[in-house]
């Protein structure tokens, strides 16, 4: 046989020492030496030189309690700073919130929120309005700005008072929506008018010709006006940009149809601006041919950037339009899958009150027992539980499940949430509980009326295998079964329209012959066995109410 194939036997063969690897062996050796605790690696020699340090240096620098007590007041000056903080940023944030208590299927209240975030959006970019009309020119006209800062002032208040103008109407709020996007819009054009004529341009013609400065001066003034040059170039930029900003606050509306419109007009006022404005081509317009000789053959550049800017302004809107369709077509989802709920809501509610109500009926009219006897049979079943060995918990749980459907079935209501129209998760939480609890009562209903049908149908002669089979299946549990031998007994013990009570020696008779079937050996064998213990409490029992209360 080859030497690298082998045979069954090889496989039980217990390996020599000589054939084992030496790694093994050392592998070996390290495990059955186990590891020292007293052994110190390097590691550890190095913590435990740095820790004596730390302990030497302490001894000579005692820790002062004044220092101590300063270090905890700063803490907590550090503790109160930072909640101020956090609650200042949430009402910053909450100012800004769009969503904030907003039930998104009023149209007046989403919109009236909306109109609320925009114009805090509007009063800060006021103020960015401002600083730009001062900051863009070297020599700002000071009246210019506090007729600016006028406007600003007459706008937002007549916004405000148009946003909250009693009672709120769609209309209002659709005509503070345009009335303050148009103002933005307008605003931001304005603001980049200002900064674009108040711009400088690098002229050297008269510092060239000014013969009295000197080559240094001469220098010296004209880097300082081409800098000043490219500092109102770079200014006049960020004024461009805040006509995109504008176009982005309109978007918060999420209203296309807004925005569409709205374009059309930026298209058109932005096209005018690239060729007055930006560059003045009228100049260059004497003739066709001048124009064309311009844009095309002496500064193609121009007509470059001028269509760069226009389908950059295109490509943009066509971004924002996208997402503001997506956004509007994502609320109208939210909007319809809102209504359905709500409507499950009132099915939910209407459906669970019914089943709520056959509960309490069911329970009144079919349970042949007083609440006296529903306590009596728990405490048996309690006292079974016990002598069986389960644990004082669990027969807690079974004397509990056992009155649940007499104390608790008064639980299942909701008359207090029919007038809602709207459920919080409070409300679900609460409903689901209570739901809980029904399944649970109906389970303890259905035991109880497993216990009606045996004892009926044992009496009456029609018990049959399928029965029995049938029967065996509900509830098999431990649980289940310690309670249906207390109401097996206490049925059998009552008066019912099919059978006259019965002596307690009758009744351990028939659980011996008839009804041994229905439980596990062990459990009846129990209940057997301490059946006079069973018997001197079942006659004996008093109900106590105070006792149940507490």
């Amino acid at each position: 046989m080859n030497k690298n194939e082998k045979s069954l036997d090889d496989f039980f063969k217990k390996t020599t020492d000589e054939t084992e690897p030496e790694e093994l062996k050392e592998y070996m050796t390290n495990i059955n030496k186990g590891v020292d605790p007293n052994k110190k690696t390097f590691n550890d020699k190095i913590a435990q030189f740095f820790k004596s340090m730390v302990e030497k240096v302490g001894f000579y620098y005692k820790k002062d309690d004044n220092k101590i007590e300063t270090t905890k007041k700063q803490s907590d000056f550090r503790r109160k700073l930072r909640i101020f903080y956090r609650r200042t940023a949430k009402k910053i944030a909450d100012k800004f919130n769009f969503e904030s208590g907003v039930d998104i299927l009023d149209d007046v209240s989403v919109l009236y929120r909306r109109n609320i975030v925009n114009k805090n959006i509007i009063l800060v970019t006021n103020f960015v309005f401002i600083i730009f009309t001062m900051i863009g020119n070297q020599n700002p006209n000071y009246i210019i700005i506090a007729v600016f800062s006028v406007i600003m002032l007459i706008i937002n208040t007549t916004l405000k008072k148009i946003i909250n103008e009693e009672p709120r109407t769609l209309i209002k709020q659709q005509m503070a929506m345009y009335f303050g996007s148009i103002y933005i819009l307008v605003a931001s054009l304005g603001v980049y008018i200002k900064l674009r004529v108040s711009a400088t341009t690098v002229e050297i013609g008269d510092v060239l010709s000014n013969s009295s400065l000197g080559q240094a001066a001469m220098e010296s003034e004209i880097t300082g006006r081409v800098f000043q040059s490219f500092a109102d170039a770079s200014i006049t930029q960020a004024g461009y940009v805040l006509i995109y900003f504008a176009l982005v606050v309109i978007a918060l509306y999420q209203d296309a149809t807004l925005l569409r419109i709205l374009f059309k007009w930026v298209l058109g006022i932005m096209t005018i601006i690239h060729i007055l404005i930006l560059y003045p081509l009228y100049e260059h317009a004497g003739t066709i041919s001048e124009l064309y000789n311009y844009l095309f053959v002496t500064n193609n550049n121009v007509l470059i950037d001028i269509v760069l800017r226009t389908i950059l302004l295109i490509v943009f809107n066509i971004a924002l339009y996208s997402s503001v369709s997506i956004g509007e077509m994502m609320n109208n989802k939210r909007k319809a899958e809102l209504i359905k709920r709500r409507e499950m809501e009132k099915d939910f509610k209407a459906v669970v009150g019914d089943v709520f109500d056959v509960i309490g009926v069911f329970n009144s009219n079919t349970i042949n027992q007083s609440r006296e006897d529903t306590h009596r049979n728990a405490e048996i079943a309690s006292r079974l539980g016990s002598v069986l060995g389960l644990s004082s918990n669990l027969c807690t749980e079974i004397y509990e499940y056992s009155v649940i459907h007499i104390e608790k079935v008064k639980s299942l209501s909701i008359l207090e949430y029919e007038d809602k129209e709207v459920l919080n998760e409070k409300d679900y939480q609460l409903i689901r509980e209570k739901t809980i609890l029904g399944s649970v009562i109906i389970k303890r209903l259905q035991l109880n009326q497993k216990a009606e049908d045996i004892v009926r149908a044992h009496f009456e002669k029609t018990v049959d295998q399928s029965f029995t089979e049938r029967m065996k299946r509900v509830q098999r549990s431990q649980e289940g079964q310690i309670i249906l031998m207390s109401e097996i007994y206490d049925t059998l013990r009552k008066n019912r329209n099919y059978k006259s009570k019965l002596k307690h020696r009758r009744v351990i008779d028939l659980l011996k012959l008839e009804f041994h079937e229905y439980f596990e050996p062990y459990i009846l064998d129990r209940f057997l066995k301490y059946e006079t213990e069973f018997e001197t409490f079942y006659d004996k029992y008093v109900f106590n109410e105070q006792v149940v209360k507490s």
